[in-house]
C-alpha cells in the first residue's frame, strides 16, 4: 500500500503540474515518504496463500480508495507545512492564501475518498463477516479521521477555520489521526485489521 501511496503521489503531481507548478517537488517527497515508509517493514516477508476473507474483489477497492485518500491528505499536510513555514517567516500573504485554498480544494476529495473507502469497507465486512461495522480499532479510527479532516469544511459555522494559520496548523496534527489509523492501531492496537 505504501508503493500505491507513492505512484498515486507521482501520477497526481503529474496530472496537476500545469495548474500548480509546486505539486511536483510535493509528489517527490510524499513518494519519498512513502518509500521510507515501505522499507520501514520487513524486506524479505514469507510469502503465504491469501486467507479466504482477503480474496474479495471489495478488498482491491477498499484499500484503493483509502490509499488515494491518504495520499490527498499527505499533499494536504505537505501544502500546510510550507504554509505555516510561510506564516512563520512573514512572507507572502498571497502565497499563504493561496495554499490555504488550495488545501480547502483537495480536501474534498480527500473525504470523499474515504468516506467511499469506508462504506465499501463496510460491505465488504458484512460480506466477510456477516456485520457491517465491529467497533474494530481500524475502524473505529479510519472513524475519527474522517471526523476530524471532515471540520474543516463547516468553516462558516466554525468561524475558527477561516484563520489560515489556525487552519493550516490544524491539518498537520490531524495528520497525526492518519498516522494512528495507518500504522499505530496494526502495532498498537490490533484487531481484525491486524494483517494490513
Amino acid at each position: 500500500t505504501m508503493l500505491s501511496i507513492a505512484w498515486m503521489a507521482q501520477l497526481g503531481a503529474l496530472i496537476a503540474r500545469k495548474k500548480i507548478s509546486i505539486v511536483i517537488p510535493m509528489g517527490i517527497l510524499m513518494s519519498g515518504f512513502a518509500l521510507l515508509g515501505a522499507t520501514l517493514r520487513d524486506s524479505n516477508p514469507q510469502i503465504t496463500h491469501l486467507m479466504p476473507v482477503l480474496k474479495s474483489p471489495l478488498l482491491s477497492i477498499h484499500v484503493s480508495l483509502m490509499m488515494i485518500s491518504y495520499t490527498l491528505i499527505g499533499f494536504i499536510t505537505i501544502i500546510s507545512l510550507l504554509s505555516v513555514i510561510l506564516i512563520l517567516f512573514q512572507q507572502n500573504n498571497e502565497a499563504i492564501q493561496n495554499l490555504t485554498s488550495l488545501n480547502q480544494l483537495l480536501l474534498y476529495p480527500a473525504l470523499f475518498f474515504m468516506s467511499a473507502g469506508i462504506f465499501i469497507g463496510a460491505i465488504w465486512a458484512n460480506v466477510s463477516w456477516g456485520r457491517y461495522w465491529g467497533w474494530d480499532p481500524k475502524e473505529v479510527w479510519a472513524l475519527i479521521t474522517m471526523l476530524i479532516y471532515s471540520l474543516p469544511l463547516h468553516r462558516a459555522s466554525l468561524k475558527i477555520f477561516q484563520n489560515p494559520r489556525f487552519l493550516n496548523w490544524y491539518y498537520i496534527f490531524a495528520f497525526l489521526s492518519v498516522v494512528i489509523t495507518y500504522f499505530g492501531v496494526n502495532f498498537i492496537l490490533g484487531g481484525m485489521h491486524s494483517y494490513a
